[in-house]
């Protein structure tokens, strides 16, 4: 994943965290329908964002793990360490 598309991926799900508190902030009907249909589409939104974060978290351990190899060869392969001037 480029990271174009990461930041597309991240946009898209702080723009659903901003429409959950949009929604809260709305006050709800009584009524059991309107009630019901807000819940669905709550649960839509949060299902949505689920994803997206664990996507994301997928995406993340990758590149944590490159950094890890990066990390054993360059400072940990024995090899004398090259200083920096």
């Amino acid at each position: 994943m480029n990271r174009e598309e990461k930041l597309e991926l991240i946009e898209r799900m702080l723009g659903l965290q901003h429409k959950l508190k949009v929604h809260d902030s709305v006050k709800g009907s009584g009524n059991h329908e309107e009630l019901a249909a807000s819940h669905l589409a709550r649960w839509e939104l949060e299902d949505e964002i689920s994803a997206i974060e664990k996507l994301l978290e997928g995406v993340r351990q990758e590149n944590i793990q490159l950094k890890l190899k990066q990390i054993k060869e360059d400072y940990l392969s024995g090899a004398p360490m090259k200083k920096k001037k």
